[in-house]
């Protein structure tokens, strides 16, 4: 919408151009708008598919926390760093020389991804789960066989939950495929391709260092359109219904054992011991008591159903929780 002038500024206007302190061409000039555009470092994603990558990161740190925490048996924390989109050959420039790469195969996208672990907070790990006290100080080279191994259990187990935080936009399967030292031996993207960062501020007992997700164009780009907010929140209702409904089904088919109370009688061990056929033993009359579980939930009256032996419920007896 273009600015209107007021009659003082119209006068100094006209004014101006009289005097020739200001040309006719200076106020019909149209200035123009430059914005740099850096072919090399195309920006693919938007801000609002950023965000929503952001939050589906924020429930895989949640769940990696725990299983982290179960795993090593001490303080974990994971909280996200940065999630930023930036070309391959700069992703690779920002790792240290010699560093743990862990590659996944993602289906069906048939792509990779890569989690990049800083060596201190891998050491970290590694002495936690070889009975240690979780300190890397002492650590200085690559890794054993065995200690690849248990690194390749440790992150495989992780990564089958990042396939159920992406479960709501897309059912997808990680697989670990292999480790290496050298970032240089990974190539899951050209160098000017785009991919997705997602660095983690990974805290283990007293180590603090940094673990980074890097996720290529060629496994995001067919998720695209669902990574927009609405279409986002609108697979999570879908998913969270489908699962209330689940889990109503399963419910539904749960078998509970319901038990009737005739009544209740106390003796002694002596009679108890001494009871012979034909003794008659009595009971408390009154309401049978029903019980669902090992819980009294109802009370009735004995009676007959087509032959069989039945019970009237007359009384829902309330336990602490059914209001909730």
């Amino acid at each position: 919408m273009a600015e209107v002038l007021s009659q003082q500024e119209i006068d100094a206007l006209l004014s101006a151009l009289n005097n020739g302190e200001l040309q006719a061409s200076d106020v019909t000039e149209k200035k123009e708008k430059v914005k740099v555009y850096d072919f090399k470092r195309a920006m693919r994603y938007s801000k609002e598919q950023l965000r929503s990558i952001t939050r589906i990161h924020e429930n895989f740190t949640r769940l990696f926390t725990s299983y982290l925490s179960a795993q090593l048996r001490t303080f974990v924390q994971i909280e996200i760093d940065l999630v930023d989109q930036v070309a391959y050959h700069e992703f690779i420039a920002s790792i240290p020389s010699r560093t743990i790469l862990n590659v996944y195969d993602v289906k069906p996208m048939d792509g990779k991804m890569v989690m990049e672990i800083n060596p201190q907070v891998a050491y970290a790990v590694i002495e936690r789960l070889l009975g240690g006290q979780g300190d890397p100080s002492a650590r200085d080279g690559s890794l054993t066989e065995i200690e690849t191994v248990l690194m390749q259990k440790m992150f495989s187990k992780a990564f089958t939950m990042y396939e159920e935080v992406w479960k709501s936009i897309e059912r997808i399967n990680v697989k670990w495929d292999t480790i290496e030292s050298n970032p240089q031996f990974i190539q899951i993207a050209s160098p000017n391709d785009t991919v997705i960062i997602i660095a983690l501020r990974t805290t283990i007992g007293e180590v603090t260092g940094r673990m980074t997700l890097c996720l290529p164009h060629l496994i995001v780009e067919p998720l695209l359109p669902k990574l927009t907010t609405h279409q986002w929140l609108s697979s999570l209702s879908k998913s969270n219904t489908l699962g209330q409904d689940h889990i109503k089904q399963n419910l539904d088919a749960v078998r509970v054992p319901v038990v009737a109370e005739l009544g209740r009688a106390t003796i002694s061990v002596s009679d108890l011991m001494n009871l012979q056929t034909g003794d008659v033993i009595g009971i408390d009359t009154g309401k049978i008591q029903v019980k669902v579980g090992d819980l009294p939930r109802f009370l009735g009256d004995p009676g007959l159903q087509k032959g069989r032996y039945a019970v009237q419920i007359d009384q829902v007896i309330q336990v602490e929780g059914d209001d909730l």
